[in-house]
């Protein structure tokens, strides 16, 4: 019976150096193991690993019973298919977006009352700045929204941006034609500080402006 028993732990030995021999094989070489060797647990992904845990904490706000499988990925490999790492940076950077957007909102809301004395310049000068962060993509969106909520009393803070003939003309052209619309006490003088520079891309327009209402400076 001790020799039996003997034979046996040999064996069991032996089936275990072989089935290490395997995995360093699988390691070094990256080739198949042997036939014979022992199966070697499948690892999970870092995908299939969060998804597995969506599908625990859905199941548990059901009160559903997760099966052993579910609840217990065999292995967590941490490394990631190819394309998930580009997946990834996308989210980062338009989370990043969603942030510069956000702080613009913010800027915006902080000047939603009209204000008792003048726009200071630094605020101007912020709100231009923090406006030249939002993504091109959603500047259009960003500006219209400001032009709807500022009232009169704060139009200077859209004059930075109006001023600016670094902007692209799409912005300008939004930025004027709201100026266009608002009281004559603020129109007026945006108008002819516009006129002083030629170069503007406004210039035309508000020098057509200022010479049918017979108000072009100097005339």
């Amino acid at each position: 019976m001790a020799r039996g028993n003997m034979k046996r732990w040999i064996g069991a030995g032996a089936a275990f150096v072989i089935a290490l021999a395997a995995v360093l094989w699988i390691l070094h070489s990256g080739e198949k193991p042997p036939a014979d060797a022992p199966a070697v647990a499948k690892k999970t992904s870092a995908r299939e690993a969060r998804a597995a845990r969506r599908q625990i904490a859905r199941a548990a706000q059901k009160g559903e019973k997760v099966g052993a499988k579910a609840a217990a990925p065999a292995a967590f490999d941490d490394s990631e298919p190819p394309g998930a790492t580009a997946m990834t940076e996308e989210e980062v950077r338009a989370n990043e977006e969603e942030k510069l957007v956000g702080a613009f909102y913010d800027m915006t809301d902080k000047w939603l009352k009209p204000s008792k004395a003048d726009v200071p310049m630094e605020a101007v000068e912020k709100f231009r700045e923090q406006f030249n962060k939002v993504p091109r993509a959603r500047k259009a969106e960003c500006l219209q929204r400001a032009l709807n909520l500022l009232p009169d009393a704060n139009v200077m803070l859209l004059a930075g941006i109006l001023l600016d003939k670094g902007q692209p003309a799409e912005y300008l052209e939004l930025v004027y034609n709201d100026i266009l619309n608002r009281d004559e006490s603020v129109k007026k003088p945006l108008l002819k500080e516009i006129f002083k520079d030629r170069e503007h891309p406004c210039w035309a327009t508000t020098a057509w402006i200022l010479d049918v209402t017979g108000e072009i400076p100097g005339k």
